[in-house]
């Protein structure tokens, strides 16, 4: 993608660069650390990635053992993004004056870029990893940076003694409220799904809330999408009275060292008056085509967008729901039917004459499971 002079240097100047692979980015790990760190590291992300460690904490402390190592993962699983990012802080200048307020800032790789780009502001970056802090301390030194302050603290206990004017949350959110969301569902009626993820997300909406002044503004890119969370963390954030830009929202998709990867944009105002779904249609209708069949977030956009009502299937194993059918009308007139699991979404459009088999394709689903072991609930809901 085309990035700023400024994005291309910072970037340049911290050696964040695209790797070709994973091997590329661990000799140059190497060359920057040691043979025992890479092969701890490497050893951590192969779990994770499988699943078998979720401990973001020890993650943390090992990839901040060293800013050059920091620095190093974060080219790798971050470049991509930042590029987007350091564009998008660049066209918001508007937005950057007086304190911003960094949450869950790790090495401070976005925080001085802020702090090198507006002088004039002051950033505080928080995060509760102390190695990552000092990292940060480090990383503001070598840069020259004389309007920096990193704190180690929990972002849900911190206070600012002069509220910011901006508070920012880049690729953070999935770690600071990884206890809180732990155990809400990925799938579900929409309307009660979000619902879940707002109350997880409200104690960092209000801690956010405490820390920024009166038409401040939040500014948060993460990994909670259109599939699911975003809506849920716009609606938390309104609860605080910080609502959304609409037009400044967005959906964003950057590269990292393995595949691309969806990221929702939300910009929001403390007494600001637009709503959550305000926004989120705005942002999801640009690429809404009814009668056209899609997958993932589309779909359940979609169907809720472009139907009146709707008339749920879910398929519960004792209280985790596994899979979701749907079927609605839609306003055009076409038969619409939804399935939704764990790993993906999917909606098709159908005339009469499709409808018959669409509807036998239905029934043959849910036979594969037996009552006996699954729950079943069908309901409807307006849309």
């Amino acid at each position: 993608m085309q990035t700023y002079e400024q994005v291309d240097n910072y970037m340049k100047a911290l050696d964040l660069k695209y790797y070709k692979g994973t091997n590329e980015f661990l000799a140059n790990l190497m060359l920057k650390t040691d043979k025992g760190y890479v092969k701890e590291l490497a050893d951590t992300l192969n779990s994770r990635a499988q699943g078998q460690n979720s401990d973001n904490e020890y993650f943390y402390k090992l990839k901040n053992r060293t800013l050059d190592g920091s620095l190093c993962v974060s080219a790798a699983f971050d470049s991509g993004l930042f590029r987007h990012l350091g564009n998008m802080i660049i066209d918001g200048k508007e937005y950057f004056h007086g304190t911003v307020l960094d949450i869950g800032c790790d090495c401070g790789l976005v925080s001085c870029f802020i702090a090198q780009q507006y002088p004039e502001c002051k950033v505080v970056g928080v995060d509760k990893n102390e190695a990552a802090v000092n990292n940060a301390k480090e990383l503001a030194e070598r840069l020259g940076l004389a309007n920096t302050e990193f704190v180690t603290a929990d972002i849900y206990d911190f206070n600012l003694d002069e509220k910011a004017d901006v508070a920012t949350s880049f690729r953070g959110l999935l770690d600071i409220a990884q206890r809180q969301t732990s155990g809400v569902s990925v799938i579900g009626e929409r309307g009660a799904r979000e619902g879940a993820y707002q109350q997880a997300f409200l104690p960092l909406a209000t801690a956010i809330g405490n820390n920024l002044k009166d038409g401040g503004t939040v500014i948060s890119v993460e990994r909670y999408t259109a599939m699911y969370g975003w809506l849920g963390w716009m609606q938390a954030l309104a609860q605080n009275g910080i609502c959304p830009l609409v037009e400044q929202c967005a959906r964003m998709v950057a590269q990292d060292i393995s595949s691309a990867k969806d990221y929702s944009v939300t910009f929001a105002q403390k007494n600001c008056n637009a709503s959550p779904i305000e926004a989120y249609n705005y942002v999801m209708e640009k690429t809404f085509k009814s009668g056209a069949g899609v997958s993932g977030a589309d779909a359940e956009f979609a169907l809720y967008f472009d139907s009146d009502e709707i008339e749920f299937t879910d398929v519960y194993k004792g209280e985790k729901l596994l899979h979701q059918f749907a079927k609605a009308v839609s306003k055009g007139g076409k038969y619409m039917f939804y399935e939704a699991d764990l790993d993906y979404r999917k909606l098709k459009y159908c005339n009469e004459k499709k409808k018959i088999k669409a509807d036998e394709d239905f029934d043959r689903k849910l036979a594969l499971y037996n009552k006996d072991e699954f729950k079943i609930k069908v309901y409807s809901v307006k849309s």
